[in-house]
């Protein structure tokens, strides 16, 4: 009988020590005791124990199978040597019998009785959950890394390896970036993310700046495109979850801001990048848009001018054709010139309280109105549910067949449904009206004092400005605000007499004729 001995180990310390030595040693032995001449021995240093992919054991089954015929016995340690997946071991094994070679193991009863293709099956389906149990033990392991935002592989180019593996130790800290290649990178996506220059352009300036000397050799088209792809999330600070998907914050120190690299993704896909809309509401100028230019009837816009004293505020009109084109107002000049306006056009007491009353009327009136077209729909609803009752007890009494039960069940309750919408429109909720008109006369009374408390809420700011001057105001530069049109309740208060009729409404009067 004739044989090969297969030896294999998984890692490298294994082949520093006695391993392959020590299996072949035994493997002889048994060879002998079996009367098996062997003819090679097949020796897989430090190959991984997940796969069939190993180079000498693939060697010795070609070699089984050129010499067809003329080998028997596969000869190994132990089953989980031959392979530590269950589907390549009978795979492989299959092929082995094809070519007349039988599976040995020196340390396990194997074989092609019942009994020892029972034991080769559980052997193998051991090996291949020990195999699954350190893979799942190492994955879990980093991904545990990972949620702390540690990558546990090797960092890309701009980063030191700590080499963590090599010493038998577990990696605890983020990696550092590379004192010399970190800042090259860095400068070179952000400038990509200014969609100036293409790939191409791209690897010249790198090598440019210092990358070819550093690496020894010249950076390709190839090495941009695989940095501005697979690596561009860790350039930005986020590690990617392989199993999971998810995004989660590194501790390394990130070459781009996420902002930077979604541009570098829109520009890699040939569109331009879309910037958020400028802030219009700018909290330090809430006058621009609502102060018009005297001259030319331009918005004013603001801006900062800045000395040696530190930053100062002005207002001023954009239109460069305009004579006032960059002559400033001062900021706290315009605004406190505002709320002496405001102040003008304050409503006075006697007009609150007049206005007030006209408002109770106008909801009492419009009120009881609402409250009795509620009480008829809530009527018509009860009629409605009355009548689908009915329906019900004419199907237990059998004046209704099934088809006709349902189809007026169905009818009814699609008239119950549009009428509980319109009632729902018509009811009326309780308000305090008192109580919110107190509180409009309180914020009506001291327009200057609401408009400054409003500083914090610069959109607010803009509603109130819009409320006053629907269509703004003009400023005269080293004068003052000029007459604008206000809003229907600053209008009533100026051409209020006293008289209460001016705020009555128009009742009767349908449609209203302007003359």
């Amino acid at each position: 009988m004739k044989g090969i001995i297969y030896t294999r180990v998984s890692s490298d310390e294994q082949v520093k020590g006695t391993s392959l030595e020590s299996q072949e040693e035994s493997c002889r032995a048994y060879c002998r005791d079996k009367d098996i001449e062997v003819l090679e021995v097949f020796r897989e240093e430090g190959a991984s124990a997940k796969t069939a992919d190993r180079a000498q054991f693939l060697r010795a089954v070609e070699f089984c199978r050129k010499h067809k015929g003329n080998i028997d016995a596969f000869v190994v340690a132990k089953v989980d040597r031959f392979a530590r997946n269950t589907e390549d071991h009978f795979y492989i094994r299959k092929i082995l019998l094809d070519y007349g070679v039988t599976l040995h193991s020196i340390s396990e009863p194997i074989g092609n009785s019942p009994v020892g293709k029972f034991f080769e099956t559980m052997l193998a389906g051991s090996a291949e959950f020990d195999n699954a149990i350190r893979t799942q033990r190492c994955t879990d392991g980093m991904a545990a890394r990972i949620q702390h935002g540690i990558s546990p592989w090797r960092p890309p180019l701009g980063y030191v390896c700590a080499n963590s593996k090599k010493h038998g130790e577990k990696k605890t800290e983020p990696d550092p970036p590379d004192e010399k290649i970190f800042p090259i990178m860095q400068r070179a996506l952000k400038e990509y993310a200014k969609g100036m220059c293409s790939q191409v352009e791209l690897a010249g300036l790198m090598d440019k700046w210092g990358l070819k000397e550093i690496r020894g050799k010249r950076t390709l088209p190839q090495f941009i495109d695989k940095l501005l792809g697979v690596h561009l999330k860790f350039y930005a600070g986020i590690l990617v979850n392989p199993w999971t998907g998810e995004d989660v914050p590194g501790r390394h120190r990130p070459m781009i801001t996420q902002d930077e690299m979604r541009q570098i993704i829109l520009v890699r896909s040939g569109k331009s990048y879309k910037k958020a809309p400028h802030d219009r509401c700018n909290p330090e100028f809430t006058l621009r848009r609502t102060v018009l230019c005297t001259s030319c009837g331009t918005a004013f816009t603001g801006s900062v001018s800045h000395g040696n004293g530190g930053g100062y505020p002005y207002y001023h009109c954009r239109n460069k054709n305009c004579l006032m084109f960059g002559k400033g107002v001062k900021k706290k000049e315009m605004e406190d010139g505002f709320m002496v306006r405001l102040a003008k056009i304050t409503p006075t007491k006697k007009f609150v309280a007049v206005l007030n009353e006209s408002l109770m009327e106008v909801w009492r009136e419009k009120g009881k109105h609402l409250t009795d077209e509620a009480n008829q729909r809530a009527q018509r609803l009860a009629d409605l549910e009355a009548k689908k009752k009915r329906i019900y007890e004419m199907r237990e009494d059998g004046s209704y067949t099934k088809d006709e039960f349902t189809e007026r069940k169905e009818e009814m309750e699609n008239q119950i449904a549009a009428e509980k919408i319109s009632f729902s429109e018509t009811k009326i909720d309780q308000y305090d009206v008192e109580a919110l008109l107190a509180y409009s006369d309180k914020f009506a009374l001291d327009l200057g004092r609401q408009w400054f408390d409003l500083y914090a809420q610069p959109e607010l700011r803009l509603r109130f400005q819009k409320l006053v001057f629907p269509e703004g105001i003009t400023y005269q530069r080293g004068q003052t605000f000029g007459t604008a049109q206000m809003g229907r309740i600053f209008e009533l208060n100026r051409t209020f007499d006293g008289q209460k009729s001016l705020l009555v409404p128009l009742s009767g009067f349908e449609p209203e004729f302007r003359g």
